[in-house]
């Protein structure tokens, strides 16, 4: 599955040294609470394509889609959270597709935000349970059979346990604009 992922060059560097690029815990945005989200996205990998290797905890995440368009993201005016001046690297991947758990991006926004997750108004509910909300959550995985619920355009992310050197294709050095 062709893929591309936006690392800060140090990464990208540990990458080159070491053939494999994982994520590093102490640059995730856990910023405001969004551990549990991460936790709750690794045991949905966890389910759906396997177990992590024994040193992953977290998925390093990718871009299949852009605006409903299989096209890689166009650096010059994508927004990725970093500070101005900080270089990054877009790295074009090709990884096997039974590895990579595909979301979407806008539904991924409400699993943020704890909200409930509905596809169509007759799945609305006023005030759902916990269980509920939960189980509305792994609506962001129905990628490919719903087409005419809330979000458009279609932007698809890909989780996958760890990036190795075979599957590595190209990479795009870039300084972020701010």
């Amino acid at each position: 599955m062709l893929l591309w992922t936006i690392q800060h060059k140090a990464a990208y560097d540990i990458f080159l040294e070491t053939g494999r690029l994982i994520a590093n815990e102490k640059y995730l945005s856990f910023d405001g609470g969004l551990r549990c989200y991460y936790e709750w996205i690794a045991e949905q990998m966890k389910k759906r394509i396997g177990m992590p290797p024994d040193d992953v905890i977290y998925p390093v995440w990718a871009w299949y889609q852009w605006e409903g368009v299989r096209k890689r993201p166009d650096m010059r005016i994508h927004r990725y959270g970093g500070k101005k001046g900080t270089p990054v690297v877009l790295l074009t991947i090709d990884i096997p597709d039974n590895m990579v758990l595909l979301s979407d991006f806008d539904m991924w926004h409400v699993v943020l935000n704890d909200g409930y997750l509905p596809l169509y108004d007759k799945d609305d509910i006023e005030d759902p349970s916990e269980d509920e909300k939960l189980k509305s959550w792994e609506n962001v995985f129905c990628i490919d059979e719903v087409t005419d619920c809330w979000y458009v355009p279609k932007t698809t992310q890909a989780t996958f346990w760890e990036l190795k050197k075979e599957w590595f294709l190209k990479a795009e050095h870039f300084v972020l604009a701010g």
